[in-house]
């Protein structure tokens, strides 16, 4: 599987956390960039769900983010959500 777009989003709750890891991580991308405070958009071989799971390394369990793929056959994977019908799925897949 080639390079494809995927967007990465995130809440972060933890007020006193360095988060210098995770941008590190997300600046390790081929091709990145900061869209807006938390969402960005990097260039990887990584499907959504791998994605999500290497962010987890870098998040804690009450932080809550979403990758998504862009096109046409684009799939999402998260962990967390504030909307309630959303939350009862905390870790989703969607191929």
């Amino acid at each position: 599987m080639g390079y494809s777009t995927k967007f990465v989003s995130y809440d972060l709750k933890s007020q006193n956390k360095n988060y210098d890891d995770l941008y590190s991580y997300l600046k390790s991308f081929p091709e990145y960039k900061r869209i807006n405070e938390s969402f960005w958009m990097v260039n990887t071989t990584l499907a959504p769900k791998e994605l999500r799971d290497q962010l987890s390394k870098y998040l804690d369990n009450d932080d809550l983010y979403f990758v998504s793929s862009y096109g046409k056959n684009s799939t999402s994977a998260w962990y967390g959500s504030i909307d309630s019908e959303v939350r009862e799925t905390l870790v989703h897949e969607d191929n």
